[in-house]
């Protein structure tokens, strides 16, 4: 197992509230295991070919193997070796490319998005209620009421949507830091605003069923987030499709809605702009492992489009 490396910690003045929360976005990758508690995509069928293994080599003709990494939008300590075989073709390939790219501007127009500006506040769009559990859950995350108050919906509720974060290295932000090391081409699926969008541009309605089940289901967070690193470490496809399933939100429509926009439409989106790094040959690709599986995942549609896929680990 290798070590990847720690970023130094640094200190910031502006709004530390958001930037925490953009820290869950980070994850979601919109991303896929940071799904709100409780929802959960349900892919029309299963390609069971494609049940276990987190690096693929995908492969087609006069060109190099390219490999595609399935990680998990964590920075749970378990997660901070990269396997051998996995950093060997790290190492050894010509591009790196992610779901999207950090970077500080980015990091604060995401923090932006995440906040009414249109005179709007929390406490406006929740009944009484609702206000006063998501002000509880959000100060268990460190967020006090003063900067929770014109949070929108979504954003209070991808907040709490996964453990507050340790040291912030997600998996996927270590491998851009690593390629950056190396002097590594360095790409992006989509654009953070992109990622943004997928909860921003919800109907307000919306929002605020899936902040309501995050708040009534917060019990279930750490049980839900361990099951979904252990069944990781096995390098379970199948079994991370499966956890997701169990904590399904109960809105049959939003549900739907949800997996299109997360997930079917992305790992669409995402095949058309890895091609070119596909054609140049000898890429790691690294997005969310819920996008590989399953018969509208990743390693579905590139066999679809006459790619050879098999599991390297």
């Amino acid at each position: 197992m290798t070590r990847l490396p720690v970023p130094a910690r640094t200190a910031t003045t502006a709004r530390p509230g958001p930037v925490r929360a953009w820290a869950a976005m980070l994850v979601a990758g919109v991303l896929a295991l940071a799904l709100p508690v409780g929802a959960t995509p349900q892919p029309a069928g299963d390609a069971h070919t494609h049940n276990k293994g987190l690096l693929w080599k995908i492969e087609t003709t006069a060109v190099r193997p390219s490999f595609l990494f399935g990680t998990i939008h964590s920075d749970d300590a378990r997660l901070a070796s990269l396997p051998a075989p996995v950093k060997a073709r790290f190492d050894q390939a010509a591009s790196f490319t992610m779901e999207a790219l950090a970077n500080a501007a980015d990091m604060l127009a995401m923090a932006e998005a995440m906040y009414f500006n249109d005179g709007n506040t929390l406490e406006d769009v929740l009944d009484k209620k609702l206000y006063r559990r998501t002000l509880q859950a959000l100060a268990t995350r460190g967020l006090p009421a003063e900067s929770a108050h014109k949070m929108k919906p979504w954003a209070a509720m991808m907040t709490l949507s996964l453990p507050p974060p340790t040291t912030g290295l997600f998996l996927d932000l270590a491998l851009q830091l690593e390629a950056a090391r190396q002097s590594k081409p360095t790409y992006g699926l989509e654009t953070m605003a992109e990622q943004v969008a997928v909860f921003d541009e919800l109907r307000l309605e919306d929002q605020v069923e899936l902040l309501r089940d995050s708040v009534a289901n917060l019990h279930r967070l750490d049980r839900q987030v361990e099951e979904l690193i252990q069944a990781y470490l096995r390098r379970d496809l199948g079994g991370l499709a499966a956890i997701e399933r169990k904590y399904r939100i109960g809105d049959a429509r939003l549900n739907e809605l949800l997996t299109g926009r997360l997930l079917v439409t992305r790992n669409r989106v995402m095949l058309e702009r890895m091609q070119p790094r596909l054609r140049e040959g000898n890429a790691f690709i690294a997005v969310g492992a819920l996008h590989l599986h399953g018969n509208d995942g990743l390693l579905a549609l590139l066999e679809k489009n006459g790619y050879r896929v098999s599991a390297v680990y």
